[in-house]
């Protein structure tokens, strides 16, 4: 992909995203897209805080057409190292798909000389929530979007969490004991 084929790159990944939502969520997926341009950053948050900040920062943004994203990616194409086009929120009659991007300018320097004549990458992703104990059990597309909810599960999910990891715990101990009265 380079500056010229940037939008029909954008273009032809759609679908790719929209049939792997439909696979993966129980969502109806609506073919009506407006677009949010993101930044993913560096820092110090881990994945659920970061989620949150994103979430914010998103919420305020005004989803555009994909030629008024695909002319701004254009703009910084020589720092774009990778593009990851991602469902936002999808409702009945509407689907925002968020394009993240991640500047070349955010990368090692050592790395960012090695990689300098690299076209920048393309992926489609869906994020699953963490609580998922079932990979082929589908979910709700816009599960980020459920903050009670969300806390709500990754609370019982941190619960059985702990309790897996205990009953390890304590069937090594059983284990241990075992080998050591053992002749």
């Amino acid at each position: 992909m380079n500056s010229d084929t940037l939008h029909d790159s954008l273009n032809s990944a759609v679908p790719t995203l929209l049939s792997m939502a439909t696979e993966l969520t129980w969502n109806k997926i609506s073919g009506n897209l407006k677009f949010i341009l993101t930044e993913i950053k560096d820092n110090e948050l881990n994945f659920h805080e970061q989620r949150l900040v994103t979430k914010k920062e998103n919420d305020k943004k005004t989803p555009e057409n994909l030629d008024k994203i695909s002319s701004t990616l254009k703009e910084i194409y020589d720092n774009l190292h990778d593009i990851n086009l991602q469902i936002y929120r999808s409702k009945k009659n509407l689907t925002i798909i968020d394009v993240r991007y991640y500047s070349r300018i955010s990368l090692d320097e050592n790395y960012r000389g090695k990689i300098k004549d690299n076209q920048p990458m393309l992926h489609c992703k869906v994020p699953m929530p963490p609580w998922l104990s079932n990979k082929k059990e589908k979910f709700d597309v816009n599960w980020q979007h459920y903050e009670g909810w969300n806390k709500m599960k990754l609370f019982l999910f941190n619960i059985k969490a702990r309790q897996f990891h205990k009953n390890i715990k304590t069937d090594i101990r059983r284990d241990k004991s075992r080998q050591l009265t053992s002749p």
